[in-house]
């Protein structure tokens, strides 16, 4: 099937029960990058980590879809093993996918996190050369993500994701790095830059860019038409245009569609709006039910908020490009 029963069974019982179709277990705030887009980096003094036995208590009430492990770098957490086995184990999630900067990804680590049940190694991406190691302040980082996942049997390399923050620095180089991709065997996503983070109003594609970065669009378009390796729809795609043409977008859904759960296992609407609620329902009725921000469209937000028919024609889109065994992602 293209689309595993228990998923597509998990997905139509979140969408009538109300339940989060998508959660980001932020495990550590705590990064051993320093990212030009991000705010997170140094240790956090005095975090509050929750254990893995709380993490699977709460992944098994809220029933996602799709839970992320994220940070922060995860990898930092020495039990992140742990935390993943429980979900699988517990059935509290259908997919567990990993977002890394892969500095300490080893391939005993990749072999060991599959073992524990991660689905896809959502690895960043900013540059198609060593320009991603500056970006990061990890020297010799593009090459050490070109050494493993080269070195990774075509099987695994199934499971590896490529992701890049689509931005005014990077975006001419958007299509090498979907042929970067498609040369390692992988696949590729595009998420919009929100300054949210950093303050940093530079970073967004300019007024007199856009001719330019909807060339590039259409270039990434192409290139997913033809090979299917660039898993950003052209929904998607024409969504992140409109965001960085209008500095908005509006109907944010995070806490309805979208969560995070924050290192001690407090709740946070998203990775942008770091709250401390102790309950989901505290979250919906305080922040969900007022919640007016516009000011991001990151590829998290952009799949969980898709209507369905866009859902369906995306899916249809996979299976015609990569034949039955496509990976659908939520």
């Amino acid at each position: 099937m293209a689309i595993p029963l228990p998923l597509l069974q998990r997905a139509v019982a979140n969408y009538f029960l109300g339940r989060v179709y998508c959660v980001s277990f932020e495990v550590t705030h705590r990064c051993n990058a320093r990212c030009e887009h991000c705010h997170r980096g140094p240790p956090v003094p005095g975090e509050q980590r929750a254990s893995a036995d709380r993490l699977v208590e709460i992944c098994r009430e809220l029933r996602p879809i799709v839970s992320i492990m994220s940070g922060g770098e995860p990898l930092m957490r020495r039990d992140l093993e742990d935390i993943v086995r429980g979900f699988k184990e517990a059935g509290a999630s259908s997919r567990v996918n990993v977002n890394t900067n892969a500095a300490l990804l080893t391939p005993d680590r990749f072999a060991s996190l599959k073992e524990a049940g991660i689905d896809n190694f959502v690895i960043s991406f900013d540059f198609p050369d060593e320009r991603h190691d500056e970006w990061r302040a990890i020297p010799g980082l593009f090459g050490k993500i070109e050494s493993l996942v080269t070195n990774l049997s075509a099987e695994d390399r199934k499971r590896v994701a490529l992701t890049c923050v689509f931005n005014a620095w990077n975006f001419r180089d958007a299509p090498r790095m979907a042929e970067v991709a498609l040369e390692w065997g992988v696949t590729i996503n595009f998420s919009a830059y929100t300054w949210l983070r950093t303050n940093d109003m530079s970073l967004l594609i300019q007024p007199e860019q856009m001719d330019e970065a909807r060339r590039v669009v259409a270039e990434l378009s192409e290139m997913r038409r033809e090979h299917g390796h660039v898993l950003t729809s052209d929904g998607v795609l024409q969504g992140m245009l409109d965001f960085y043409e209008t500095r908005r977008m509006d109907g944010c859904q995070a806490g309805r569609r979208l969560l995070v759960v924050n290192p001690d296992g407090t709740f946070s609407p998203c990775g942008l709006h770091v709250t401390d609620y102790e309950t989901r329902e505290a979250l919906l009725e305080d922040f969900t039910r007022n919640n007016e921000c516009s000011a991001c469209y990151t590829i998290s937000r952009a799949l969980t908020e898709r209507p369905l028919g866009h859902f369906v024609r995306d899916h249809l889109h996979l299976l015609r490009t990569t034949g039955p065994d496509a990976r659908i992602e939520a």
